[in-house]
């Protein structure tokens, strides 16, 4: 039996304990008594009778105390037992508690990995912030520069269309001049051929004087040379014309160059103003 530490009362005897012990202490030890002889024996006296009480009354005291230390006891069996149920219970909530510090810690751990891998893609993010911006601003930069250039070269090409019609009106004008040209010697060449036609029967019936002979002989050769001459002007005059009308289109092809490469530049223009509008809009 558990007793606790605050407890006073002595450790519960056995009833014959304690009677054993009340009669020790009652009765006299028997080196104290003192026999009579055979010869003289005392007359039997009846026993006495007055440490009965007095037993009964130890007992009864006895009986209470085994009385008061079994409710004790049954007292701290009760409250024994309660505290191993609160014990169990508790190492209940410890195994639940551990097992939930075991998951806190794998959600721990996943979650700093979760902020390393989101600081990484911040870093990430920032460096192609970076980049993005640096793009926007050389896109303006560009698209000032293709804006300036455009208007240089719309400013050219409308200098090169004018010169263009100016010359043309030249060109055609001196092409004119060249075609009229080209005809009278044609003419003339036409009429000179039909002129030495004509004196060439003369020259088969030479039977006239020696004076008509001779002229007829020194009209022949510079007649070829004049037809050689006009024939050369003429293909001198169509290789200028020829020349004048493929400059003509070369100026043409030039200037519609010019106003492509000017579009595309506008055009190439707009599509980086839209992306650094975007970029902006990005941003912001």
């Amino acid at each position: 039996m558990t007793l606790s530490p605050g407890s006073t009362h002595p450790p519960p005897q056995c009833p014959m304990q304690a009677s054993q012990s009340t009669s020790s202490v009652i009765l006299p030890p028997p080196s104290s008594l003192s026999f009579p002889s055979s010869q003289s024996l005392p007359p039997i006296s009846p026993p006495a009778t007055t440490q009965r009480p007095v037993q009964s009354t130890d007992l009864q005291g006895l009986q209470h105390q085994v009385t008061i230390k079994t409710f004790e006891f049954q007292t701290l069996q009760r409250e024994y037992d309660v505290l191993l149920q609160s014990l169990e219970r508790q190492k209940t909530r410890c195994t639940t508690f551990e097992r939930k510090l075991e998951v806190s810690g794998m959600e721990i751990n996943s979650l700093k990995e979760e902020k390393e891998r989101l600081l990484v893609q911040v870093a990430t993010v920032e460096g192609q912030i970076e980049d993005l911006q640096q793009s926007r601003d050389e896109a303006r930069r560009q698209l000032v520069a293709n804006g300036a250039q455009y208007v240089r070269i719309m400013d050219m090409a409308n200098r090169l269309q004018s010169q263009s019609a100016e010359a043309k009106k030249a060109w055609e004008g001196e092409k004119a001049e060249l075609e009229q040209r080209i005809k009278l010697l044609e003419g003339a060449m036409v009429a000179g051929t039909q002129k030495v036609t004509e004196q060439q029967p003369g020259i088969a019936s030479f039977s006239s004087s020696v004076d008509s002979t001779d002229t007829v002989d020194n009209s022949i050769p510079s007649q070829t040379a004049t037809i050689s001459v006009l024939h050369a002007e003429i293909g001198r005059l169509r290789s200028r014309t020829h020349t004048l009308e493929s400059t003509v289109q070369n100026m043409r092809s030039e200037s519609l160059s010019i106003q492509t490469a000017a579009r595309q530049i506008l055009e190439s223009g707009g599509k980086m103003g839209d992306i650094a509008q975007g970029i902006v809009g990005g941003d912001g």
